[in-house]
């Protein structure tokens, strides 16, 4: 193996567990334990992981760092890949939930080139903007507090109005996906709530997962990849990310 390919296989584990031991990757690569203390060294120095004592543990990124604006034009590509499986999932007068997700922006707009029939419930008020003139589909528009971002709605009021819906399908945006413990997490509380709720509305929930969201973190722990019946990825999982997802016993799309 040889010394890039160790490495990238040094963040993939480090991103997986949240730390590795550097007596364990020296067996693991035989090599030289001095030969993977450089190698963290230099993955540090990219700002891929953080050195410990006898180590190195993960730097799990908030991406809400990001402006929404920044946000809107990153990942393009892996969104619309996404957004073309949700709409692999939908059957005519199916009734769906798209929530506050640069992704769901792109089924919305996916939407309106296909001949489904649905009624789609929504809070983002950028997917009502797509959707608006769309006659085969009836939308479903959920009002509440304007959000920090203002680009939907949230909070007591969106709460109380969801829960009068059932729904058939639902399709949540996350933050970070924590595979170790399954942990699904957003950034706000107000968000995560909103998303519990619909789940519990929902007979069947899916999470929209870009590939860089298995290393990534929010503040507020939603849910568990238990909970869920899909996870949507962008990309093919590499073989260490499959034997952790067997553990949850999810469809992978």
């Amino acid at each position: 193996m040889f010394a890039k390919e160790r490495q990238d296989d040094i963040v993939n584990q480090v991103n997986l567990s949240g730390h590795v031991k550097v007596k364990e990757l020296s067996l693991k690569y035989q090599v030289t334990e001095d030969c993977i203390r450089k190698d963290l060294s230099l993955l540090e120095k990219k700002g891929l992981l953080k050195k410990t004592y006898g180590g190195a543990m993960s730097l799990r990124k908030n991406p809400h760092l990001y402006s929404s604006i920044q946000r809107k034009d990153m990942n393009d590509k892996q969104r619309q890949e996404i957004a073309k499986k949700v709409i692999s999932l939908l059957e005519n007068q199916d009734t769906i939930y798209l929530d506050i997700s640069r992704t769901n922006v792109e089924v919305a707009h996916l939407l309106n080139v296909s001949s489904l029939s649905l009624i789609v419930i929504t809070n983002m008020i950028e997917i009502l903007d797509v959707l608006k003139d769309n006659q085969n589909i009836s939308v479903v528009f959920i009002g509440g507090e304007l959000n920090k971002e203002r680009d939907g709605f949230w909070g007591g009021l969106s709460l109380q109005m969801i829960q009068q819906f059932k729904i058939d399908k639902a399709f949540l945006g996350v933050v970070g996906v924590q595979l170790d413990n399954g942990d699904v997490s957003t950034y706000y509380i107000e968000d995560g709530l909103m998303k519990q709720r619909v789940m519990k509305q929902s007979q069947r929930n899916y999470l929209l997962c870009e590939t860089r969201k298995l290393s990534e973190d929010g503040q507020f722990i939603y849910g568990n990849l238990k909970d869920v019946d899909g996870l949507i990825l962008s990309d093919v999982l590499n073989q260490d990310y499959q034997e952790y997802m067997k553990i949850y016993d999810i469809e992978m799309l």
